[in-house]
């Protein structure tokens, strides 16, 4: 369950009862960030936490902060919230203002430590599953103080795993880097990167993908190209994925990210009922190489 828009796109009253249906479900993986919701996603997690700490695994991260004028941010999000709910194209344009970004900022020991201590505060608990390094600059994993601030936080048992999550280059160069044994990143069914990674770590590893539809839109294109091969949508329909391009795009890439990552944990923000419920089934579905082809196919056609 990623929780990016917890706060900010999804209030907080909602979101509690996303959490808990989720966890209903049998979803046990909760991914946040200081950054998320404008700056209030893991205050709104704490509740969540405090009743299912035991059950759930939690992953926070450090290296990004909410948009610099935060208070307007949120305030924005409230009372445009019911709006934006109304019209859709409204919130992408919103999440495309400069102003509405999280922010990167230069990683320092100093700066991952305090990150945790705020975080675990935040969140009511005395130690994070996973912790990750947000978005860092490759650079920034070649210095020796934000690596031995890394295995400090493990040793003290504030964090049982560390993790990146971000750019594929920033995941290649932490490879070779013991203290990682989590990888995060989109797994952009236009270019497959993680089979790549998995043979560069070469040792037991944790990996979660997230971005399943695809960064630079690959639903869309998907239907587009279904919508431009009839046999193919025909097919695939017969398959049992979808009757219309959009429904069988939609199915095809999210039994393709499980099927891409069988042994891993793959990230959606689903704070839509119908979204969760049927991210929910195909989750607890048997995974389906089948899907992961067809994509491959549509995507090289040409």
């Amino acid at each position: 369950m990623g929780c990016a828009s917890l706060g900010s796109r999804i209030s907080p009253a909602h979101g509690r009862r996303m959490l808990e249906t989720a966890f209903d479900l049998g979803i046990t993986w909760y991914d946040v960030a200081p950054s998320y919701g404008a700056g209030r996603a893991e205050d709104i997690l704490a509740p969540f936490v405090a009743a299912h700490r035991h059950e759930i695994f939690l992953c926070s991260k450090a290296g990004l902060l909410p948009p610099r004028h935060n208070g307007l941010m949120r305030l924005a999000y409230d009372v445009g919230r019911p709006v934006v709910a109304v019209a859709r194209g409204l919130s992408r344009r919103f999440r495309a203002i400069k102003a509405t970004r999280n922010r990167r900022v230069p990683l320092t020991a100093e700066l991952i430590e305090t990150s945790i201590s705020r975080s675990l505060a935040r969140l009511g608990t005395d130690h994070l599953d996973v912790f990750a390094l947000h978005d860092p600059d490759p650079a920034d994993l070649e210095r020796d103080e934000v690596i031995a601030a890394l295995e400090r936080i493990v040793l003290s048992g504030r964090a049982r795993h560390i993790s990146i999550a971000g750019s594929l280059e920033a995941a290649t160069k932490a490879a070779d880097i013991p203290v990682f044994d989590f990888f995060q990143l989109a797994d952009d069914p236009l270019t497959s990167p993680l089979a790549a990674l998995r043979r560069l770590v070469g040792r037991p590893a944790g990996f979660v993908t997230h971005s399943v539809f695809g960064v630079g839109g690959a639903r869309d294109l998907m239907r587009t190209r279904l919508n431009a091969a009839p046999a193919l949508a025909a097919e695939a329909s017969a398959l049992g994925y979808g009757q219309t391009p959009a429904d069988i795009a939609t199915t095809v890439l999210m039994r393709r990210a499980f099927a891409s990552n069988p042994d891993g944990v793959v990230l959606a923000s689903m704070f839509s009922g119908d979204h969760l419920a049927a991210n929910a089934a195909l989750a607890a579905a048997p995974i389906d190489p089948g899907a992961k082809d067809l994509a491959d196919r549509v995507f090289s056609a040409t």
